[in-house]
């Protein structure tokens, strides 16, 4: 074994040059703050090095904050004196002896700052040569800094066979240390630190995995690789699947198309066929009704020419009787007479009918003359004599003259009447126009734009404020009236102050410096603009003084903010005095009420309340135009009533002159015609007399035979028209039926058949498709009539046609559901055709590439997951038991305190599944690991280790480190073995026994560590180090425990560097090879080597 021997520290917190001899076990005594303990962060300074890695003082309540800088520099603390030393340079050296004989020294030499900057450190290890301190020291009591000492040490004159190595990066210092203190592994830092920060042992798992078992994570990059492109092929397979399935639904929906689409087709198919059907019936019923008619028309042809041939008989006959009537003379007289009667009758009637209708017209004109009358005395209107006339002339019948008259007055009163209604028409326009603007007005003011009643009240004013704007670029509110500036508090004196001011409300107020200029545009708009005022601001401001205005004067009831229109309100209205009554205005030479009664120079007057009742001052201004113009729209209301009304009136009037023009002029037209009624009644009358004295019995017989063959004669002539007619209508029919009826059912029979066979191509039909719908036509025909079957063809068809649209619809939405999913492309075409070419491809290439793809990949993963991930972690596992087993081995031969301690395991509860299906997996012979029933065993655990193979892909991942690291599939515990035979689990007392008792498992967690690390438990001794570190050790165990912890670590194997208070070094010094006792004197501290025997007397002696 390597034995440490020395110990150099130089400028190392309070130990300024100190060298420490130990021989075996060596044991540091000395109160707390004495310093033992960073001789101790020495010695682990020097076998670990860096300073993240060290845990200084660790022993201290404060859990250790001391620095590697704050040790060179010799920190104090105290408010005096902080540092013991500024810039400084601090040395820390091990001296080991080899089995034979030689020495090989390692350690650090530190430069710390004043500044703060970090240290500067350098390494060292020496071989075969002791301890020197001319490698530290340039002369005596000055050492060399990092970059000085390792120039210096490179270049030394080295014992023959000693070599020397510097080193700047730590990795490569604790790379060398390693293998020179004895080949150790990487882990053996930490357990030196470890040793220093002594806790209780509650969390066995932790220690096992820090101090006992390496750490050695499996490499599943490949294999998560391998199941990556597994899974990657599994889900293209998958998809594939899924879009065979999608196309399935398609291919299916395709066939529901076409069977819908064969059904309509039949259905059609059927009822053109059925049509033509009851064509071809209806034809061959023509036909015979067409037969039937020829032969009634070669009856009746034969019955009317019988018929024709006794038409003439009659005619000669009556031919004859007429002659005889027309040669007798009295015969001839009676028929010039009846003749002439019959004229004269004619013409009497319509001469009667026409008085009749010459009285109603009058009588209605006398009515409404009557009317005219009334109206005209109801308008205090003069009544024309030429109406008087008519109403008493038609007494006497002098109606001619009366009817000629009156048309001139009524056309007079008619054009009096048309232009009053012209002048009322255009009132009404106006006051129209009038409400329109007003409603215009009242919705500007309800907006706030005033403009509107400023061009109506001022619009010169108006007019010259837009020009200043437009011509000076000036803004709304740069131009403004003085009215927009003022306010009217009290509303009583309102009234008064509006109508004083009067057009004065819209003088212009402009900027001082705008006026010049605002006066000469007025100027050039003088033939133009008149009447609007421009108030000179700057002027009224300079010339006027600031007068005292009477606290009644009505300038105190306006108020504003402008300082140029308060003066002009004061200058027009500060001399009037407000009065409560007419009376009080006899006291002043100017004043004025609140009704707007105002003296001045001792006049008295009213204002006009056409001005001040308009109000534009302030916020009342708005409201009272709006409900001034509100007013005036109702009074407009009023008058447009009225108006109407005489509107009516005058209609009436103009009903009864103007319109009457035209009758007046038909009763006259009337007039002269109705005069020969009269004579031609006694006319009448008298060829009625001579018609009466004629002898008319030869006549009478004449007349009887004439009447007796013409009735004959008339039969016949009628029996031979109804046979024409009969005839014609036959020879119609005939003709009807050959030339339309037939042809036309021909041609619609023959259209219905081609339009079946037609309909037929026109949908692609094949000739299956053909015959089955010919063969359903037939089956029809012969089990149900034609009507019955067109019937059911109509009810149907739309049935059919939605049935197949529908499905059509269907199948086109898959298809794009499925082209947009699967970029397919787009589609038109009715068929899948192209969908069922593409799935016949996936299920007979793709699908079977891909599985192929799979089994390849599966064969891939399965042998990276059975050779470098389960038989690994089996070997893993397997030797972790092992190293446990030759530990124990070791600790089966130490007692601590007659207790013997065993590290024992079993599978972790986390990963039982897996570490079941692990350790089980050489059962497994050449069967495939995804498809044996090894897997179906062991489902729970594969599930877990593909899921955290696959559903992660940071390597990193803590799930995923789990299942890489060995260590966590066994669940460790340490049994104790006690004296009497029985036995406990250190994890079911920790919570139950005293703190020694519970301290006691760190001691022996401990030894077994550093026995490890030194690989004590073999066979043949390892030429290792065999420190083990331990700082304020012991202090929770009683003196049996304290002296059983240090004994049963000497029987280990273990070179103990201890530290503790002086309590406890009684039960110790019987343990230990060497004492040193450690002293602190004004800031500095001393090691005193003692006498181990002499110190052991002296205790035995008290």
């Amino acid at each position: 074994m390597k034995q440490l021997t020395r110990i150099r520290l130089i400028n190392w917190h309070l130990f300024e040059n100190t060298t420490i001899d130990c021989q075996g076990t060596t044991y540091f005594i000395g109160i707390n703050g004495a310093g033992k303990s960073t001789i101790l962060d020495a010695v682990q300074f020097a076998l670990v090095g860096g300073q993240r890695d060290v845990r200084f003082n660790q022993a201290a309540l404060s859990g250790g904050k001391r620095t590697l800088a704050s040790y060179v520099r010799g920190e104090l603390g105290t408010e005096g004196q902080r540092y013991l030393r500024g810039d400084a340079t601090g040395v820390a050296a091990l001296e080991f002896k080899n089995p034979d004989g030689t020495f090989f020294t390692h350690g650090a030499v530190i430069d710390a700052y004043e500044d703060g900057r970090s240290p500067d450190v350098t390494y060292f290890i020496v071989h075969n040569a002791s301890l020197n301190d001319s490698w530290f020291f340039k002369t005596p009591g000055q050492l060399f800094d990092t970059r000085a000492f390792k120039r210096h040490l490179e270049n030394f004159a080295l014992p023959p066979n000693a070599s020397a190595r510097v080193f700047t990066r730590l990795e490569d210092y604790r790379v060398h240390l390693l293998n020179r203190l004895g080949q150790l592994k990487d882990s053996f830092p930490a357990k030196i630190v470890k040793g220093l920060a002594f806790s209780p042992l509650t969390d066995i798992r932790s220690f096992v995995h820090n101090y006992l078992l390496e750490e050695n994570l499996l490499d599943v990059k490949t294999l998560q690789a391998q199941l990556e492109t597994l899974r990657h092929f599994e889900s293209l397979a998958a998809d594939v699947r899924e879009r065979i399935d999608s196309l399935a639904r398609i291919e299916d929906l395709d066939k529901e198309r076409l069977a819908n689409r064969r059904r309509r087709i039949t259905n059609t198919y059927v009822a053109r066929r059925a049509q033509a059907d009851v064509y071809l019936d209806e034809l061959k019923s023509r036909r015979l009704e067409l037969d039937s008619a020829k032969l009634d028309f070669q009856r009746e042809e034969i019955q009317r020419g019988e018929l024709s041939r006794n038409l003439r008989f009659a005619q000669s006959a009556l031919t004859d009787a007429e002659i005889a009537l027309r040669t007798d003379q009295t015969a001839q007289r009676e028929k010039e007479l009846r003749d002439k009667v019959t004229s004269l009758t004619a013409e009497q009637t319509l001469l009667t009918q026409r008085q009749a209708d010459f009285d109603r017209s009058l009588a209605a004109e006398l009515a409404d003359a009557k009317k005219l009358k009334k109206f005209l005395a109801a308008d205090k209107l003069e009544i024309p004599s030429a109406l008087d006339s008519f109403l008493t002339e038609h007494a006497t019948r002098n109606t001619e003259h009366a009817l000629r008259n009156t048309q001139e007055a009524l056309t007079t009163l008619g054009e009096h009447f048309s232009r009053e209604q012209t002048l009322l028409n255009e009132q009404a326009t106006q006051l129209t126009t009038e409400a329109t603007r007003l409603e215009d007005d009242i919705r500007k003011l309800r907006t706030g734009d005033r403009e509107t009643s400023y061009e109506a009240e001022a619009p010169n004013a108006a007019r010259l404020r837009r020009i200043l704007r437009a011509e000076l670029g000036l803004g709304a509110n740069e131009v403004v009236y003085l009215c927009d500036v003022l306010q009217i508090p009290n509303a009583d004196w309102q009234n008064s102050v509006e109508g004083l001011l009067g057009f004065n409300r819209f003088t212009l107020l402009v900027p001082p410096a705008h006026y010049d200029d605002a006066m000469q545009l007025y100027r050039k708009h003088k033939d133009t603009i008149h009447g609007a005022a421009l108030l000179d601001t700057e002027s009224i401001l300079n010339g006027t003084r600031n007068t005292n205005i009477n606290e009644y004067a009505l300038a105190k009831e306006v108020t504003t903010s402008h300082p140029a229109a308060r003066v002009y309100v004061n200058l027009l209205l500060g001399h009037y005095v407000k009065c409560d009554t007419v009376e009080q205005l006899r006291d002043h030479r100017t004043a004025i009420t609140q009704e707007c009664f105002v003296r001045r120079n001792f006049t008295d007057s009213h204002l006009n309340p056409r001005v001040y009742k308009r109000w534009f001052i302030g916020e009342r201004a708005a409201p009272r135009q709006i409900e001034q113009r509100e007013q005036r729209i109702d009074e407009i209301a009023g008058e447009l009533k009225n108006f109407n009304k005489r509107e009516t009136a005058l209609r009436e009037r103009l009903a009864l002159t103007r319109a009457k023009i035209r009758p007046f002029v038909e009763l006259e037209t009337a007039l002269p015609a109705l005069s020969r009624l009269v004579p031609l009644e006694s006319e009448l009358a008298a060829l009625n007399k001579e018609l009466a004295t004629l002898d008319s019995h030869t006549v009478e017989t004449l007349k009887a035979e004439v009447e007796k063959y013409q009735h004959e004669r008339d039969q016949l002539q009628a029996e031979v028209n109804a046979a024409e007619r009969k005839l014609g209508n036959l020879e119609e029919k005939i003709k009807q039926i050959e030339t339309e009826s037939i042809p036309g059912l021909e041609r619609s029979a023959d259209k219905s058949i081609n339009s079946a066979e037609s309909f037929l191509i026109q949908e692609n039909a094949d000739e299956e498709t053909k015959s089955d719908v010919q063969k359903e036509f037939e089956r029809r025909r012969e089990r149900q009539p034609l009507e019955v079957i067109l019937q059911n063809a109509s009810r149907y068809e739309n049935d059919y046609q939605t049935a197949e649209g529908r499905s059509r619809d269907r199948l086109r939405e898959a298809k794009q559901a499925y082209s947009i999913r699967y970029d397919f492309g787009t589609d038109d075409a009715d068929d899948a055709a192209r969908y069922v070419t593409e799935k016949v491809k996936l299920v007979t290439s793709e699908l079977p590439n891909y599985e192929n793809q799979i089994a390849h990949q599966r064969g891939l993963a399965e042998q990276e997951l059975v050779e470098n991930f389960i038989h690994r972690l089996r070997e893993q596992i397997e030797d972790a038991r092992q190293q446990l087993a030759f530990l124990n081995d070791t600790l089966a031969n130490l007692r601590f305190g007659g207790e013997r301690f065993e590290f024992i395991n079993q599978p972790a509860p986390a990963l039982r599944q897996v570490f079941d299906m692990v350790m089980d997996s050489q059962q497994v012979m050449g069967d495939s690991l995804f498809d044996s029933d090894f897997r179906q065993r062991h489902q729970q655990g594969w599930d877990l280790l593909f899921e955290r193979l696959t559903s992660v892909h940071d390597n990193e991942s803590a799930e995923l480190r789990e299942l890489q690291d060995y260590r966590n599939y066994l669940q460790y515990d340490i049994r104790i073995h006690y004296p009497n035979g029985d036995r406990a689990l250190l994890s079911q007392i920790n919570a139950k026994k005293s703190g020694g008792e519970t301290t006691t498992p760190f001691y022996v967690a401990m030894a077994a560590s550093f026995a490890q690390a030194y690989r004590l438990n073999q066979a043949r001794p390892s030429d290792t180090i065999r420190l083990a570190l331990f700082d304020e050790a012991f202090s929770k165990m009683d003196t049996a425990r304290t002296s059983s912890a240090l004994h049963f670590m000497r029987e280990a194997g273990l070179q103990v560097l201890l530290a503790t208070p002086p309590d406890k070094s009684g039960s110790l010094l019987p343990y230990v090879d060497s004492v040193c006792t450690v002293v602190r004197k004004n800031n500095h501290s001393f090691v005193i080597e003692i006498d181990k025997s002499e110190m052991m007397e002296k205790l035995e002696s008290q």
